[in-house]
């Protein structure tokens, strides 16, 4: 008897199927029956659509683009059936939407599988001596066994979403490359209420609380847990279905059902200690596939992540933040070093849980099926980095796109510590520039304003590169310049040389020199018609530092812990030339892959030294104006700080925040000011200031904002009251308009294992995996590896290795004799792990047998 088991997850293909390890009780995948037939690739491209065709045309295809909001996605596809819209932005993972989608033989759909939903708890003791459960590592470390996953899929989603245990994405590269680490947690932390009750009985006991009458309390009153729930989409029926969960352990819930402007300053801005919420319904995106997940653990387990609140309340234990340091800055030498870092931080941030995840979701963004436009893999058409380059209507010139989301400026934005929502990100991208930009379907860096890198890391580092923009070398030592600077003096407002700190001189792992194209500050405008300058690259590097020390007018405690963990690893940055620009950087940090030794993963700051801060693009004399306003206590950058000023946390678009900004921009004007002028005074002259604040009190007075970007679109008109944003065609923009049409439809594999359902134990057996895309064979050379691994009846991983190619798309394992005899009789399974390398999404596929004695 043969039996087929066909991918267990190829994206959207399967969205009825689960992990077998995620139940290891049950190795039967599992049918969620209301969705059956889901798109079937990352990024579905229209029928009729044809690529961008070879044109003279430069910068942007259509001439302005609507923002407005709408929380709901039913509300939205009606409107785009109607053709009152022509895109809902917003990555949609619900079923009743998506049956709505499919109804409609108009519209189409880019997908998304970058979004996952959380548990957050806030883990600080409360000044008003209440008992907040969530101190307790123990008792944050239950809430998984207390959270059923699977029904969350199923009931909830409907299979629009696949469980996930870890920070680790489950469709991203190192989910796949630690996939025997991943099964053991995900068995060890699988849905058991009879564990997690135990667990919380012995600590809150502990604690000094007692269990009355089945409800816990102390000091004769009971323990009210507070729970921030979403209205907006499936984190609802979420935090409703989790309330339960807790209240079945004990607790007394106050559940407060809120929007994301009504949550944001109760979660993300209050002071945890004030005891405002216990737990809340988070839910996060990466908009771009992130090939070096290693970062993730000081993001969400440790200060570094954030400067807002929540995070500077995080304490990890010791062995924890120094494995999240360490994969912050890449700190080890080979890659069995690095599992051995994955493995330390993926075991204790479970323990330590200040959230935990519920799941990925499988999501769509719908749109009108004439619309053209590229979108990441992981972050759909909000995360893609080109999405305002590539937008188009099929065949056409001009026009004005009108696009939805549930959101429409969620929160401040500032360059700096700004908003960090991805509704904000979505029209901020399309604003600005990069020097490189993420590859929508591998993640790979792609150079954009850059011209091309050489990077040279120390002989036997594990890295390589993919691309040719990149030229890779090797040496047996790397030493820093002396006159490369390596940190600041906020107080004579000077770098500090690697000569001055380091006397005896300095060495890094890694150098990384980025070249820009001659020409480019006579062809690149900020958007009030201000050159691009190397000034502009200056002050994004005096920002890495003055902000966390104390002599800085804008110092901000809650940067500190980030300085901290980057001066760990970075040893210098030098200026070689201004036109063109070149620029070298040293760093004990570096990336298995060379293209993301020099973006970073895209984050800030990173070795292109692009003026693109963590929360977006800024040009040094608007800047300046929030420097001004922040060093006189009047605004602050960062929401934690301007919580501890009482101040408004500093918005360049609308609100208090304008008025401020409009002062200080005639005083910067009327003095011709330049900041941190011992600095930045060598690359600003009196002039060149005094032309660039005429700018922009020009485009202030055209436009009532100061968000001056570089893209291919300008913010045009700003309607806060209304909720609307228009976006205008930049036409100083001189990149053809084609440059990033190929982005059209990703290779996502398909696979289907084969082999005997029944083995005899002690016999040699073998099993093949197809892999496919379209029903055609996957082509061998663009997949660069296919592991397996062998579970036993209580799904405990018993060996794992690589397949071999025995043919184009086909792969073959052959379990010999003692291998089958360490198997139980009963249910064991088989899975395939298939990474191509023309895409950055792996895909698996299980197939189950049954061993006899």
């Amino acid at each position: 008897m043969k039996q087929k088991i066909y991918a267990l997850f190829s994206l959207l293909v399967v969205l009825g199927l689960m992990l077998a390890a995620c139940a290891p009780a049950t190795s039967e995948a599992t049918s969620a029956p209301a969705v059956t037939d889901a798109p079937t690739t990352a990024t579905e491209a229209p029928a009729a659509a044809t690529e961008a065709p070879m044109t003279d045309h430069t910068g942007a295809w259509v001439d302005s683009i609507v923002l407005s909001e709408d929380s709901s996605a039913e509300s939205a596809i009606t409107r785009l059936g109607s053709g009152e819209l022509d895109m809902h932005a917003d990555s949609v993972a619900e079923a009743p939407a998506y049956e709505l989608l499919k109804a409609n033989s108009g519209l189409t759909s880019s997908n998304a599988v970058g979004s996952s939903n959380t548990i957050m708890m806030n883990p600080a003791e409360f000044t008003d001596g209440r008992l907040n459960p969530f101190t307790n590592r123990k008792i944050r470390e239950s809430m998984h066994w207390l959270l059923d996953r699977d029904y969350i899929v199923e009931e909830i989603y409907k299979g629009l979403a696949k469980p996930r245990f870890t920070v680790l994405t489950t469709v991203f590269p190192d989910y796949a490359r630690y996939a025997d680490i991943m099964r053991e947690l995900e068995a060890k932390y699988a849905y058991n209420p009879e564990k997690a009750q135990e667990v919380i009985t012995a600590e809150m006991t502990a604690m000094g609380a007692e269990l009355v009458d089945g409800k816990w309390s102390i000091n004769g009153e009971p323990v009210v847990l507070i729970y921030i729930i979403r209205t907006e989409d499936n984190r609802r029926p979420i935090g409703d279905y989790f309330a339960g969960q807790l209240e079945s352990v004990g607790f007394t819930l106050d559940r407060q059902f809120k929007t994301r402007s009504e949550a944001s300053p109760i979660w993300n801005q209050s002071n945890p200690a004030d005891g405002l919420w216990h737990l809340y319904t988070g839910g996060w995106i990466s908009p771009s596939i992130d090939r070096d997940e290693g970062d993730q653990f000081s993001a969400y387990f440790t200060p570094r992540g954030s400067s807002g609140p929540l995070w500077q309340a995080y304490a990890p234990v010791p062995e924890l933040d120094a494995a999240a340091l360490a994969l912050e800055g890449n700190n080890f030498s080979t890659l069995e070093e690095r599992r051995d870092l994955f493995d330390t931080a993926l075991r204790l941030s479970m323990e330590e849980s200040y959230q935990v995840w519920c799941v990925d979701e499988v999501a769509f963004v719908p749109r009108v099926s004439n619309l053209i436009v590229a979108s990441d893999l992981a972050g759909g058409v909000q995360g893609s980095q080109v999405w305002g380059q590539t937008l188009r209507f099929d065949g056409e010139e001009g026009g004005e796109v009108r696009i939805t989301q549930p959101g429409i400026m969620v929160e401040p934005w500032n360059p700096l510590a700004g908003t960090n929502w991805i509704m904000d990100g979505f029209p901020q991208r399309a604003t600005s520039d990069n020097g490189v930009i993420s590859d929508p379907f591998t993640g790979l860096a792609l150079p954009q304003r850059l011209e091309r890198a050489d990077v040279t890391v120390v002989e036997g580092l594990p890295v390589a590169n993919t691309l040719d923009w990149v030229t890779l070398d090797t040496a047996s030592s790397i030493s820093v310049p002396e006159d490369a600077w390596v940190d600041w003096d906020a107080k004579a407002q000077k770098f500090i040389t690697v000569g001055e700190k380091f006397p005896d001189g300095l060495t890094s792992l890694t150098k990384t020199t980025v070249y820009y194209p001659a020409g480019m500050f006579d062809s690149v405008k900020w958007h009030d018609g201000s050159n691009l300058s190397a000034a502009d690259f200056v002050m994004n590097m005096i920002l890495v530092f003055d902000v966390s020390y104390t002599d800085s007018a804008i110092y901000d405690e809650a940067t500190v812990a980030a300085l901290e963990g980057y001066l760990a690893h970075f040893k210098g940055v030098r200026i070689v030339s201004t036109e063109p620009l070149v620029i070298e950087t040293y760093d004990d940090a570096f990336n298995i892959d060379a293209e993301t030794i020099v973006s970073n993963n895209q984050a800030y700051p990173n070795a292109t030294w692009w003026p693109q801060y963590s929360y977006g693009e800024g040009a040094w004399h608007s800047l300046a104006l929030g420097v001004l306003a922040e060093g006189n206590n009047e605004l602050a950058f960062s929401t934690d700080k301007a919580g501890a000023l009482e101040v408004e946390w500093l918005s360049m678009i609308s609100g208090p925040s304008l008025d401020i900004l409009k002062k200080y921009l005639d005083q910067a004007s009327a003095e011709s000011y330049i900041p941190y002028a011992a600095t930045l005074g060598e690359f600003v002259t009196a002039d060149d200031a005094a032309a660039r604040y005429s700018n922009l009190g020009a485009f202030y007075a055209e436009h009532n904002h100061f968000w001056v970007n570089t893209g291919p679109f300008f913010l045009d008109k700003v309607f806060p009251v209304e909720g609307t944003l228009t976006l205008t065609r930049n036409p100083e923009y001189t990149d053809n308009s084609d440059k990033w049409s190929r982005f059209s439809e990703p290779r996502v594999a398909v696979v289907e294992v084969d082999g005997a359902g029944q083995v005899a134990a002690g016999s040699e057996v073998t099993f093949d995996a197809f892999v496919t895309f379209k029903g055609e064979p996957y082509a061998s050379a663009d997949i660069s590896q296919v592991k397996y691994l062998l579970f036993n009846t209580a799904g405990e991983l018993v060996t794992s290795g690589e397949a071999e190619s025995v043919g184009e798309g086909q792969y073959q394992v052959t379990l010999d004799a003692g291998t089958t005899s360490q198997l139980e009789t009963g249910a064991n399974r088989i899975e395939f792990i298939v990474a191509p390398s023309v895409v950055s999404i792996a895909s698996f596929g299980s197939f189950e047998f049954v061993v006899t004695k």
